[in-house]
């Protein structure tokens, strides 16, 4: 009798919804909050009794209209269209929300967007991302009253698509930390400059494809600062592509600013002071050149940077080593230069004498046999034809990386070994992976036979699709090369 009742006991222990059913709340929230997006964990709501109005208890909201809320026919509020469906769900949401998540495009005029928005302030909401461009609106979209003044708010990322936002003229957002504004025209520079100060604890800033003219950033505690934009914009008028600089001059004081990332074609007036605590700067813009001050100065400006990630395009248009004086960096240990003009190359990484990592990212293969002919080898490509060179690059040099790796390299990588008495590891990456397996034994085998001054060094070879970059390891064999030869074997070590 005893074992029978146990038997229907395991039975219904072995029952999957059952189990999954009598997990914690907490631990089923857990669960409802990796779905994507609020609609799917709306759907849970017709398992059980149980599961019908969980939902509700996650302090989030991901509504995104191209998951095709609208058209979907298993959607559970399908008839009453996607603008009902919004309101239904803050409505039924009594709890504080830790985030609210909307894209909802154009569909919808501001009226109704800003009643979503007062809904999620009067729930606490700590983090707000909005995406929208409201049909009714031919003017600057005003920022509302209730989200300047939202104590709660910490974090804001706003996209509109290209609409004019008029920032407010009054102090608030005491509580934001991060603010993300995407797509947006800021007109009146002023206000900008107005608004950014006026946020007492504002630390991570990004403009992302925006427009301010004569753009002022002055924050007291901003810490991270990001500003990218296209280099260029389709003009259907022309039927051609015009550049889209983001505003006519940027100027940046912000003493305890410790990431600085100007990538795209963002200005051509940089001023930038009071940069005291700056430890990694990254500078991929397209128009460089300084207008005001001596080229050489924007380097002085960031001084303090440990690592710096630039195209020797830019360093081209504001910093020429053999006419100008040489720009000191004397606490940057990592250095990641894209290099598409490299006959000045070596003469740029001399000012880094104390340079620990060197990551060489190449998008001109020609341009290289510039450099080879120039600073290492003539018909032979045997020997050093510039030991001092090189041997002022090398002290402390611990690790290369070599991105896109190809065969016209060799030369560069034969010298840093032959001279890097500290070099520790050589990286050789490849993003395409037909040609990692067509190139990469050949070049095992040729690089394990150069001389190296280091014993310690390791080769690595690698491949690291674009795609894949972020989201999976990338494959990778490995070689130490103080034991390897021309025959060596590779060890496939995963991917």
């Amino acid at each position: 009798m005893k074992e029978s009742k146990r038997a229907k006991t395991l039975e219904g222990e072995l029952d999957g919804v059952d189990l999954i059913s009598n997990l914690p709340d907490r631990v089923l929230q857990l669960i409802l909050s990796r779905l994507q997006g609020t609609e799917e964990a709306i759907r849970s709501s017709i398992l059980s009794r149980r599961w019908r109005y969980l939902w509700t208890s996650i302090p989030s909201i991901d509504i995104d209209y191209t998951r095709g809320l609208e058209h979907d026919p298993q959607m559970v509020l399908e008839s009453i269209g996607f603008k009902n469906f919004v309101s239904w769900v803050l409505l039924n949401k009594p709890i504080d929300l830790d985030s609210f998540r909307l894209r909802c495009a154009d569909y919808y005029d501001m009226t109704t967007i800003r009643q979503w928005i007062h809904a999620a302030v009067v729930r606490k909401v700590k983090q707000l991302d909005l995406m929208f461009s409201p049909i009714d609106e031919s003017e600057d979209i005003e920022m509302p009253y209730c989200l300047v003044t939202c104590g709660s708010l910490e974090v804001l990322r706003l996209c509109l698509l290209g609409y004019h936002l008029c920032l407010p003229k009054i102090t608030g957002f005491s509580a934001l930390r991060v603010l993300e504004l995407n797509d947006v025209t800021l007109k009146k520079g002023d206000l900008v400059k107005y608004f950014l100060e006026s946020c007492p604890l504002l630390e991570d800033l990004s403009l992302l494809h925006c427009y301010a003219d004569k753009l002022v950033i002055a924050c007291p505690k901003l810490k991270n600062l990001r500003i990218e934009n296209r280099e260029r914009i389709f003009d259907y008028e022309t039927e051609d592509y015009i550049d889209c600089r983001m505003s006519s001059s940027v100027t940046i004081c912000c003493p305890k600013l410790v990431l600085l990332n100007l990538t795209g074609s963002v200005s051509r007036d940089f001023i930038l002071y009071n940069l005291y605590s700056l430890k990694k700067a990254v500078i991929l813009c397209r128009d460089f050149l300084n207008q005001l001050d001596p080229p050489c100065d924007f380097f002085e400006r960031i001084s303090q940077v440990e690592s710096l990630s630039i195209s020797l395009y830019c360093v081209g248009q504001a910093y020429w080593p053999e006419e100008d004086e040489p720009v000191s960096l004397p606490n940057l240990k990592t250095l990641e230069i894209t290099v598409d003009a490299v006959h000045r190359l070596i003469p740029f990484l001399k000012c880094f004498p104390d340079l620990e990592s060197l990551h060489l990212i190449f998008i001109n293969e020609s341009s290289l046999l510039d450099l080879m002919e120039k600073f290492f080898y003539r018909a032979d490509k045997c020997k050093l034809k510039n030991a001092a060179t090189i041997n002022f690059v090398t002290p402390r040099l611990k690790k290369v990386e070599f991105h896109d790796y190809d065969e016209e390299h060799l030369a560069l990588a034969r010298a840093l070994l032959e001279n890097g008495s500290a070099l520790e590891e050589m990286v050789f990456i490849w993003i395409d992976e037909a040609k990692f397996h067509e190139k990469s034994l050949e070049t095992m085998n040729q690089v394990s036979n150069f001389h190296k001054a280091s014993s310690n060094v390791k080769l690595r070879f690698v491949i690291k699709p674009r795609q894949t970059e972020s989201i999976l390891a990338p494959k990778r064999f490995e070689v130490d090369s103080s034991k390897c030869s021309s025959n060596s074997s590779i060890k496939l070590l995963g991917c």
